[in-house]
């Protein structure tokens, strides 16, 4: 196989088009856009060619070894051949300096990253071929003949990976691995790739997921879009919205059935408004906008046509104009090209058409979000036309798409004449009307359409061992719904056995509180409270219990006090007064609610099992509603304690930090721990921005043992990496690419090094003096290994985080007692964790705020030998000055 132009480019694009370019040559027909490149390519080479005055000595000529080139002279056109090259260059250049200089020219306003690529394979080529000393190449692009450079040492990793490939490729005799991607569009092996990944059934039809997830989804064994879809489990609370699902979007094309997460609601307004804009994006070039107003009787259509750049303004002023006449409108458009462009533009226009595009962009609607986040139809992508066409909306060139509609607009400025204007204004008008059938579906959209299934309803019969099971016909339902145990022991034992009818008896009979009085506190005083006269007359007296509980020695008893109070007369004053509020009276003592709370939180009893044992050992009737007032109570008694731990925190030379999800109904929050040898502090967030820390460890001036979260970047205190979830992150990683010998190298020598850190520690603890030793041993670990060149993908991007991180991964050996790992973070989010799994869904924020509050107080004492209860008891306010006594 000999390198050739086409090779190359291939190779930039896809393996696979690399490989039939070496079976089949030039066999098929030139696609469209290379043709329209080629003719755009040719004119602009005209154009140099004609700027330098060259004559036929510097063009269209074949490389040999008599050619001598010209210092300061370019040739255009210029072929280089032996046995395992055939290249052609649009260019070369012969500097002062005796090195040449590739040059490739680019019809195109904007120079790609695969531009460059390829004009740095031809001077790799070139070098290696004919021995020609290149250092850059050159890029010559746009109508203005702009100019870029290219130094092939940035290009260094790119270009050996494509070179490594083409070997491959050269000694393969079967094609390697290949995808779907955007070039497959303009890609003259397109027909034959689709039918065979389509046989295959390869995930990359699904347009939203990319390679790194597929290579993802293939180490688990799953390859295909059938398989793909029997991995869709539904959700455990349906009422809480989730991301995009590949896995639901492979179960809707297997059953050809519609989704759907939530039914869309879509505002009603007596105008609807469908738009499209077409654009030539690499020169910022708007010319074509596409408009139907549709009313309740009336469709009319609207195309703005701009012939050159010049005539771009006046079409979004048109617009513009025209939406400014509509009222109680919105505007649907499919996807953010068409807000994106309108925000460009207003950049340009006055302040007057400004404000009026913000009012367009206001009234806005994208209708891609519905099908990005709650609407699966059974097509391989959310395109408009995959979407249109599943609807049975045709276009008039069923080849019609918005790559295709550039390539016309290409071929009808280098032909104004031919009949293309019409076709790209039909093209965008069907996209105006492809996109009203679209939402006229969604406002007829219901759950009772035989192809439309609620992705809340699917249940998964082998994993829902427990739940509720769904009969095909309403008369299983029924039946089965008089089989449950509680049904048929009230409505029908009871009928046949009397031991059933007396059980059931008892405990429909209502509980009695048993609350015999233990002790009575009079609250009237023995004077007046204002003239100290003790002639006094009670008017209104009032009595109220208060049950508690009296902690001893041995044991805990039930203890219930009456109060007495109310209102009295004295006779001096002639006044009236009241003794004591009663409604004010709790119902339940201080000593009762500390017991509950310490049940909660140390022994983390559910909320019912509490207020079980509370009935069943001290006869005390008590609600959820009881128990979740108590806590509350509690810890806002214990705010004043909370505060401190943080702020003692803040004093020390260490802390730890983590974070983990906390659900709160359809909201995702976070919890964030905070710890270290002595103490504990837990916090919720409503996101996992981490912009709070700054405040809260202000005073901090220690290291902070944290993950690799990039958001505890911004710190400024000294940070400590946790060593340990990185060896995880290795293992993982090497479990599922063992044959990478780059990657393994990595592991193994990490791996010594840290072996010997570790036996370090284990002597002398961790004691900088003793770990000094081991820096020389970090420096040589990443001389010999981090900072060598690497082909495996793997392997780099764990070069990149061993380089980014290499101050925060060892820091520890310069201080003591810094732990290389963040377990004690970890060790305190369990009990959270615990806890979370047990939650139920009706939990509010103010909720977990106080249950950590108490947690953190839980944590601490246990951190500081303490016992929780007993400093509940105590009375203290705070844990470290409790802890000296």
């Amino acid at each position: 196989m000999k390198i050739t132009n086409e090779i190359l480019h291939a190779i930039i694009h896809c393996n696979q088009k690399a490989f039939l370019k070496k079976v089949q040559e030039n066999l098929l027909p030139k696609t469209e856009f290379q043709t329209v490149f080629e003719t755009l390519k040719q004119k602009q080479q005209s154009v140099i060619q004609t700027k330098l005055s060259l004559d036929s000595n510097f063009h269209n000529i074949d490389y040999s070894s008599d050619l001598k080139f010209e210092k300061g002279k370019i040739q255009l056109q210029i072929s280089f051949k032996n046995t395992e090259v055939d290249l052609r260059l649009d260019g070369i250049y012969y500097n002062q300096r005796n090195s040449f200089t590739p040059i490739l020219i680019s019809p195109f306003e904007k120079v790609q990253k695969s531009d460059k690529l390829f004009i740095a394979l031809e001077s790799h080529y070139l070098k290696q071929n004919f021995n020609f000393k290149i250092e850059e190449a050159k890029i010559i692009f746009g109508n203005q003949q702009k100019s870029t450079k290219v130094k092939l040492s940035n290009l260094a990793k790119d270009i050996k990976r494509a070179i490594t490939t083409i070997e491959q490729i050269k000694k393969s005799k079967t094609p390697l691995l290949f995808y779907k991607i955007s070039h497959c569009q303009i890609c003259e092996f397109n027909p034959i790739c689709s039918e065979k990944l389509k046989e295959r059934d390869d995930l990359s039809l699904l347009g939203n997921l990319k390679p790194k997830e597929i290579e993802q989804k293939n180490n688990r064994g799953i390859f295909s879009v059938k398989q793909l879809s029997y991995t869709f489990r539904p959700k455990k609370n349906p009422y809480r919205r989730r991301k995009f699902l590949p896995e639901l979007k492979a179960l809707a094309i297997r059953e050809q059935k519609i989704f759907i997460q939530k039914l869309p609601e879509l505002e009603k307004k007596t105008t609807k408004i469908f738009f499209d804009i077409e654009g030539i994006p690499d020169r910022d070039f708007y010319y074509l906008i596409g408009v139907i107003v549709k009313t309740e009787n009336l469709a009319t259509e609207y195309s703005f046509w701009a012939n050159d750049a010049t005539e771009q303004q006046d079409i979004f002023i048109q617009f513009i104009d025209l939406m400014n006449t509509q009222n109680d409108f919105i505007l649907y458009h499919y996807g953010s090209y068409e807000i994106q462009t309108l925000k460009r533009i207003a950049k340009k226009l006055p302040s007057l058409y400004q404000n009026r595009i913000n009012k367009i962009i206001e009234n806005s609607f994208n209708v891609l979000t519905l099908f990005s986040n709650d609407i699966y139809i059974p097509t391989y992508t959310n395109g408009l036309k995959d979407i249109a066409n599943y609807l049975e909306f045709n276009w008039t060139d069923e080849k019609a798409s918005g790559l295709l509609s550039i390539i016309w607009r290409y071929n009808w400025e280098l032909n104004p004449t031919s009949n293309l204007k019409e076709k790209l204004t039909t093209y965008n008008i069907e996209d105006c009307k492809a996109l009203i059938k679209v939402q006229e579906w969604l406002i007829s959209l219901s759950e009772n359409n035989d192809k439309t299934v609620l992705a809340n309803s699917i249940k998964q019969q082998n994993i829902f061992k427990w739940g509720v099971t769904v009969f095909a016909l309403e008369h299983f339902n029924e039946i089965n719904a008089k089989a449950y145990f509680d049904y048929q022991r009230q409505h029908i034992f009871l009928r046949t056995e009397r031991k059933v009818y007396t059980a059931i008896s008892k405990t429909k009979q209502t509980s009695k509180q048993y609350n015999r009085i233990d002790k009575r506190i009079n609250l009237f005083p023995d004077k007046c409270i204002k003239c100290n006269n003790k002639d006094i007359k009670i008017i209104r007296s009032s009595k109220k219990p208060q049950i508690d509980l009296v902690f001893m020695k041995s044991g805990i008893k039930k203890q219930v006090i009456e109060y007495q109070g109310g209102a009295y007369f004295c006779k001096k004053c002639r006044k009236n007064f009241m003794v004591e509020d009663m409604r004010r009276l709790p119902t339940y003592g201080h000593n009762l609610m500390l017991w509950s709370v310490n049940q909660k939180i140390q022994y983390k009893l559910s909320t019912e099992s509490i207020v079980n044992v509370l009935k069943d050992s001290f006869s005390i009737k008590s609600s959820a509603t009881q128990m979740t007032r108590f806590k509350e109570i509690i810890a806002t008694k214990y705010e004043e304690t909370y505060n401190e731990i943080i702020k003692k925190m803040s004093q020390s030379k260490l802390i730890h930090i983590d974070e983990t999800i906390a659900r709160i109904n359809e909201i995702d929050g976070y919890v964030w721990v905070f710890a270290n040898y002595d103490s504990v502090y837990y916090q919720f967030r409503e996101t996992r921005e981490p912009n709070f820390l700054k405040e809260l460890l202000q005073d901090f001036k220690g290291v902070l043992v944290s993950d690799f979260y990039t958001g505890y970047d911004s710190m400024e205190c000294e940070q400590q990496k946790c060593l340990v979830h990185l060896i995880r992150d290795l293992n993982e990683d090497f479990m599922k690419h063992q044959l990478d010998e780059e990657f393994k190298q990595i592991i193994s020598e990490f791996g010594n090094l840290l072996r010997n850190i570790i036996a370090t520690i284990d002597k002398y603890g961790l004691k900088k003096i003793h770990l000094n030793k081991h820096k020389k041993e970090v420096e040589k670990f990443y001389k010999k290994v981090i900072l060598q060149e690497f082909e495996s993908d793997l392997a780099i991007s764990y070069q990149k985080r061993f380089i980014k991180y290499k101050e925060k991964l060892f820091l520890f050996l310069n201080h003591d007692g810094i732990p290389w790992n963040n377990n004690n973070a970890e060790h305190s989010i369990k009990p959270f964790a615990k806890w979370r799994k047990k939650i139920s869904k009706s939990l509010t924020k103010k909720n977990i705020e106080h249950h950590l509050i108490l947690l953190s107080i839980l944590q601490t004492c246990k951190y500081q030998g303490l016992n929780f209860f007993e400093f509940l008891k105590s009375g203290e306010k705070s844990i470290y000055e409790y802890s000296e006594k």
